[in-house]
């Protein structure tokens, strides 16, 4: 069997082979490659692995190249995130498929970004030894699943008293949750998103990433802005992602006031989620990842007292540029502190 490597493919039969492959994810679709090409600064490249003697589809990769930065820090700080992939046919040939596949693209990348790094979404052992041998070192991830498919009464009794508590405050101060309709409210959204990600010192994506996602994903019912309210004031803001049976916690922000903070909107802002996926037949809440296994942050903790399943499926990261990968490690390290 001859397996041929291209990203010269049909848009269609892509879109068929990731959305009935069993181990899918919403972060390898051709919709999530238009939203990382609209997004500034960010580059998609999708590669599918085909046997040329039928035509078959055995594995694609969907790859996220995001350079933080410009000018001369450019080089710096661009990488490449392979998110829910390589997705692959369930056989022999589907897994040699994911070793040529990674080949291929080391290759090809190598003198492009710093790093490569692969956040498995499923539980896929048997793509694993295809990382190692491609030079991918694993590390902890973890990451919190809740099983939406059952009465909502067990779903609540499930949460920590501190999530309840926080939900039926923000209930009782009057806090209210909105969906986003109306393009305009984006400026909105992303300030309180800017304020969270400021506070932790992480960088946030150019607005043109949450204007691509409400262009192409929302209409389609794969996207939901949720904003919440409190005292006439929009507070918390939240983004999921839809995908066949599964929810996705993409990004969640909130004002920093200490007011506005006690009303606990964030809570009732992902309870009214995981409620939408109840009511909506959607059978799992995947709260976009946990940290390393000892991570134990505020915002970890906040995630893991909704009462999740605790998996690891790790990360998996590729040095390509050894020596700049020191200097982001290390001087690059200060530039933050001192200029973030």
């Amino acid at each position: 069997m001859n397996i041929k490597i291209t990203n010269n493919f049909k848009k269609e039969y892509l879109d068929e082979f990731v959305y009935n492959n069993p181990n899918t994810s919403i972060f390898q679709t051709t919709d999530m490659a238009e939203v990382y090409r609209r997004n500034k600064g960010c580059r998609p490249l999708i590669f599918v692995a085909i046997n040329e003697d039928t035509g078959e589809i055995l594995a694609s990769m969907l790859v996220k190249i995001l350079e933080e930065k410009t000018g001369f820090l450019s080089s710096f700080s661009r990488h490449s995130t392979i998110r829910g992939g390589p997705i692959f046919a369930n056989d022999i040939n589907g897994i040699v498929a994911v070793s040529k596949l990674l080949r291929y693209y080391n290759e090809i990348i190598k003198k492009n970004v710093i790093y490569s790094r692969i956040y498995p979404l499923n539980y896929t052992p048997k793509i694993i030894p295809c990382f190692i041998e491609n030079g991918y070192e694993y590390g902890g991830w973890k990451n919190f699943l809740l099983d939406l498919n059952r009465p909502l009464d067990d779903i609540w009794r499930g949460l920590k008293k501190s999530r309840r508590y926080g939900i039926n405050k923000a209930k009782r101060k009057g806090v209210i949750i909105e969906e986003v309709g109306d393009k305009k409210y984006l400026p909105i959204f992303y300030n309180l998103l800017k304020e969270t990600y400021k506070k932790r010192n992480n960088p946030l994506e150019d607005i043109s990433n949450f204007e691509a996602t409400f262009d192409i994903l929302v209409p389609k019912n794969r996207a939901k802005f949720f904003m919440a309210k409190y005292n006439e004031k929009y507070v918390s803001a939240l983004l999921i992602l839809l995908f066949k049976d599964s929810i996705y916690m993409w990004y969640l922000g909130s004002s920093q006031n200490k007011k506005d903070l006690s009303a606990c909107p964030n809570d009732l802002l992902v309870w009214h989620a995981i409620e939408h996926g109840i009511q909506n037949g959607y059978r799992v809440f995947d709260f976009g990842g946990g940290g390393v296994p000892e991570d134990t942050s505020g915002w970890v903790e906040f995630k893991k007292q909704f009462g999740g399943r605790v998996v690891n499926y790790g990360r998996y990261t590729k040095i390509h540029q050894p020596k700049k990968w020191w200097i982001v490690k290390n001087a690059f390290k200060i530039y933050r502190k001192i200029f973030l």
